[in-house]
């Protein structure tokens, strides 16, 4: 068989390496792909100089240039496609090695300071563009990445400062090219605020456009959790209550509404007294008491024709006014007790005389508190027929604890305005929330003894031994005591040294001492009233959390108000411009989508969760695509919640117009 012409005989293999004739003149492939040889001491036959390196085929005859081109070598490397043909399109293959054309490059210096870099204006000098791998260099260590701002930011404005933007920029150049900074100049950061409506106080004009354009407004529809949070909760234990405030504290707020708007048909009592109307008893018949004030007391609530609010008109039965005194008593009532602003103390408004119950009483107008029991209801009185089998509860010390710091509180704000209580009774004490106590009644005996007049001060150091009395009874559960003695031995045992410590205090202040005052009996208490005031901060976290639940719930109200204004007008029926179709017709179906729902026997959706998500998503706009289905199952309409948002917008606009048109 004879070689193709143009080839060169092949010789024979020989199992035995052959000498390299031009292995001096070639650049050994160590130092192209690692940079150096570690046999270039131990016998390498290859050129290891960069700069002495010529190619073989640059220096051969032209002749043996094609020959080598030609020759088959066996320590030649394999031929691997960069790429298979898909299809039959041969792809571009990609360089997946180092050329040796790259080892005539300069070395690659950063130019970034502080890396020993050197300025891109200076050329590279012959000895360091020949310089070969030298492994003593220091290794190249990347600069850390500047955070990208725009360059409008880069203005030099202290961080928290925001100023407004003076350059009057058009609207096609809010937005900047970007521009990258400098390294070696720090990128200046400033804040801004999310919430402002202007954008040109916001740093840059470049993400908000000014509030004459288009108000950006807060997204409503998200809503964060306050604190305190609640515990984590698996989906499955999740229920349609979590929306929406607890249940027992709805069920509080809802029975007191009732209890305020509470009214008796074909009632015998007046059906006005002064400008009170609907008047509704508070106390029963067998709760009518006359230990107090001499007089029969009677509570009515009531609603006032001024201002529509409900007050609590107590009455003192068959009383008259005798004396100029009470006469400027009963006028003063007014004035002393409204300075009297303490969240322990039911506001009184009003005292004067009627005879519209038939006889000459005398009535005081304070604050109306539903559903309120007084402290002897709570721990004195038993509804139980059997009493000693139902014995009441021992009020624990916290509890007293609480009590002691209000009432403490009551009397440091009524004493400051140059008053006395004069009325500490647990009959007289009402309990309106859980563990919030308001001192009742106040004021009353100012009237009704207002011919026998007494030294302030002996009225307020009767109004520290009336509390002594009143937590002796709350810790003995024994409202009448008779010996005080055994009543603190029985009290001891009840209760810790130090409350029975303060009690004691309390109750010595008859006869009087030196530098008795309920500043000085605060003083004695600081500790507990920091507890007091603690748990107050909880109860206010947990309301606060509470109301945040209701943030913005009359939304869903006003959307549906909305689609019911819209939707199914009569008056319209015959004109075309309102006519059942295009964005009506959208609105139409998103209502059945929404309230509508079937299941796959035919069954109505009652899903809660269905509806709250989609009033949700139409509120707040989303781009979300829905699929709305006629009833007849003929048209099928993919729509996005903005573009629904838009439509009933836009419809219950046309009917304000019409509606204003005149």
């Amino acid at each position: 068989m004879t070689d193709p012409p143009g080839d060169t005989p092949r010789t024979a293999l020989s199992p035995r390496p052959k000498g390299r004739e031009n292995a001096k003149d070639t650049l050994c492939r160590n130092v192209t792909i690692y940079g150096h040889c570690r046999y270039e001491e131990k016998g390498c036959a290859f050129n290891h100089d960069v700069v002495k390196a010529t190619p073989v085929a640059a220096k051969a005859t032209p002749i043996a240039a094609e020959s080598a081109k030609k020759r088959f070598n066996v320590d030649s490397p394999s031929f691997t496609p960069a790429s298979l043909a898909v299809n039959g399109n041969q792809t571009k293959p990609k360089a997946t090695g180092i050329s040796p054309k790259f080892a005539n490059a300069a070395p690659f210096r950063p130019k970034v300071a502080g890396v020993g870099s050197r300025p891109a204006s200076t050329a590279p000098s012959s000895t360091s563009s020949t310089k070969g791998y030298n492994p003593n260099a220091p290794e190249w260590t990347a600069p850390d990445a500047q955070e990208y701002l725009p360059s409008s930011y880069n203005n030099g404005i202290p961080p928290g400062s925001f100023q407004p933007d003076q350059n009057g920029d058009s609207p096609s150049t809010l937005f900047d090219h970007y521009t990258p900074t400098p390294s070696n100049q720090p990128a200046a950061q400033s804040q801004i605020n999310p919430y402002a409506q202007d954008g040109s106080t916001m740093g840059s004009g470049a993400y908000f456009q000014s509030s004459a354009n288009y108000p950006q407004q807060l997204q409503h529809h998200l809503y964060a959790a306050l604190p305190p949070h609640r515990e984590v909760s698996q989906p499955n234990q999740r229920t349609a209550r979590d929306f929406f405030i607890p249940e027992n504290l709805r069920q509080n707020l809802a029975r007191k509404s009732e209890a305020s708007r509470m009214t008796i048909p074909n009632s015998t009592l007046p059906p006005t007294i002064a400008h009170y109307h609907s008047l509704v008893p508070l106390v029963n018949n067998s709760q009518k008491t006359n230990t107090l004030f001499g007089y029969q007391s009677h509570a009515y609530k009531a609603e006032s024709n001024l201002d529509g609010k409900f007050y609590c008109l107590r009455r003192l039965q068959g009383y008259r006014v005798n004396e100029a005194s009470s006469e400027h008593a009963i006028r003063n009532i007014q004035q002393n007790w409204k300075r009297v602003r303490n969240g322990n103390v039911v506001s009184v408004h009003l005292a004067f005389t009627n005879s519209g119950f038939g006889d000459s009483s005398l009535i005081f107008v304070t604050d109306f508190h539903p559903l309120a029991e007084t402290l002897a209801q709570k721990h004195f009185a038993s509804s139980h027929r059997y009493t000693n089998r139902y014995s009441t509860s021992h009020v624990p010390e916290e509890t007293m604890w609480s009590y002691i710091v209000q009432i403490a509180s009551a009397l440091k704000s009524i004493h400051s305005t140059g008053l006395a209580a004069r009325v500490i009774d647990a009959t007289k004490i009402l309990l309106t929330d859980e563990g919030r106590i308001r001192l009742n009644a106040c004021g009353i005996l100012d009237v009704i003894k207002a011919d026998a007049p007494q030294a302030l001060v002996d009225l307020q150091r009767l109004d520290l031994h009336l509390f002594g009395k009143l937590i002796l009874a709350l810790g003995t559960n024994n409202a009448s005591q008779h010996n005080q003695t055994e009543a603190l031995q029985s009290f001891s045992k009840s209760y810790s040294p130090r409350i029975r410590q303060v009690t004691s205090w309390l109750l010595e202040r008859i006869p009087p001492r030196p530098n008795d005052s309920i500043d000085s009996f605060l003083l004695q208490i600081t500790s507990e009233m920091a507890s007091t005031f603690d748990g107050t901060l909880h109860q206010n976290d947990a309301l606060m959390s509470n109301l945040g639940m209701e943030l913005e719930n009359a939304r869903m109200v006003r959307l549906n108000i909305k689609m019911s204004m819209v939707l199914e007008r009569p008056e319209y029926k015959d004109d075309p411009h309102w006519a059942a179709h295009g964005t009506r017709e959208c609105i139409r179906l998103f209502r059945d989508y929404v309230f509508h729902q079937v299941d796959a026997q035919g069954r109505p959706s009652t899903d809660l969760g269905h509806i709250l998500g989609c009033l949700n998503r139409l509120d707040a706009g989303s781009e979300e695509k829905i699929m709305l289905t006629t009833r007849d199952d003929e048209t099928v309409i993919v729509v996005s919640y903005k573009e629904i948002k838009t439509a009933l917008e836009g419809a219950f606009l046309d009917l304000y117009r019409r509606a204003t048109r005149g």
